[in-house]
């Protein structure tokens, strides 16, 4: 069973001869772009021997314009991707599929509608989890930021697209908008899924391999179960939902089980963390599971801590 038949496998719900797993972490700013980024992923590939390759994506959305008022959101016309800015990407992954030809199953990261409109027009010291000028915007003409959401999901669409002609075998789309501090359901329901589903339909016609990312805490977990996808990965240790709960709640394949902010997946020692990945299997199982973090790991975890994940996995 190589690397992409046992994944293909656990998201069918399959019996697979170990559980496969998925981890990666910003690498640091001067490997952000270029053959730096290509050889930053080839070198993690080869030093954890990973079962997933997903490769990072650090292009924040750009409109072309600076965005001040609502009003400006009418202005965002959906982008070609071929010479545009977001070519950078496709030129990093096109290498890298080039490179390992097919060697393992290789994800492109697509920051989904929320998380790039707010790329659009976010100023200094804004974060996506405080006060910012999006949603202000939203507050103020919402009709008019949704004309610019719709921009967005065509775009990302389209990126979506290139980066599988490029080379990618799936999409890790990375979603915002569901937690429950930020909208109400109905808010969500209004301003959020209908823009991730328009950027989300044209891959599933095309992929079968799409997993969503439900980034931050405080989730409404089940407003995202009607969203294509394969697999689902959120915070399960920042959120109410458990892995059992999310295999519930969407009856598809989950990844995750690890905390990526604290606990031994993080600080380590290694046998520490070979035991709570044996513990996490056993107890979950290893049909329709990949083992993974909640999010992100950070940039300066050692590289032995994700080898004694995976090493472990592939033990029970």
């Amino acid at each position: 069973m190589d690397k992409k038949d046992r994944l293909y496998r656990a998201l069918a719900g399959e019996e697979v001869d170990y559980v496969p797993s998925g981890f990666w972490f910003h690498f640091p700013e001067e490997q952000y772009y270029g053959d730096e980024a290509v050889k930053a992923h080839l070198d993690f590939y080869a030093n954890a021997d990973l079962d997933i390759l997903k490769i990072m994506n650090e292009y924040q959305y750009r409109p072309g314009f600076e965005i001040k008022t609502p009003s400006d959101w009418r202005r965002l016309k959906p982008q070609k991707i071929k010479d545009s800015y977001f070519q950078g990407y496709i030129d990093v992954i096109k290498k890298i599929a080039d490179t390992l030809k097919g060697e393992v199953p290789l994800l492109a990261t697509i920051h989904g509608v929320f998380a790039s409109a707010f790329h659009c027009c976010m100023r200094p010291g804004e974060t996506l989890a405080g006060k910012n000028l999006l949603m202000d915007h939203i507050k103020e003409e919402p009709e008019f930021v949704l004309s610019g959401f719709s921009a967005i999901a065509d775009t990302l669409a389209e990126l979506s697209l290139a980066c599988i002609d490029a080379g990618v075998d799936g999409i890790y789309y990375a979603t915002l908008g569901g937690e429950d501090y930020r909208f109400s359901e109905k808010e969500f329901l209004r301003y959020i899924k209908p823009f991730d589903i328009q950027a989300l339909h044209p891959v599933q016609n095309v992929c079968d391999l799409l997993i969503l990312h439900i980034c931050s805490e405080k989730l409404r977990l089940p407003v995202y179960a009607d969203y294509p996808d394969n697999a689902i990965n959120w915070a399960v240790h920042e959120s109410r939902y458990s892995l059992e709960d999310g295999k519930r709640i969407f009856n598809r394949t989950i990844l995750g089980g690890l905390d990526d902010r604290s606990g031994v997946m993080v600080e380590g020692p290694e046998r520490e963390i070979m035991h709570e990945v044996t513990k996490i299997v056993n107890e979950f199982g290893k049909r329709g599971f990949i083992l993974g973090c909640d999010c992100t790991l950070p940039t300066n975890i050692p590289i032995s801590h994700i080898r004694a994940a995976i090493e472990a996995a592939r033990a029970c």
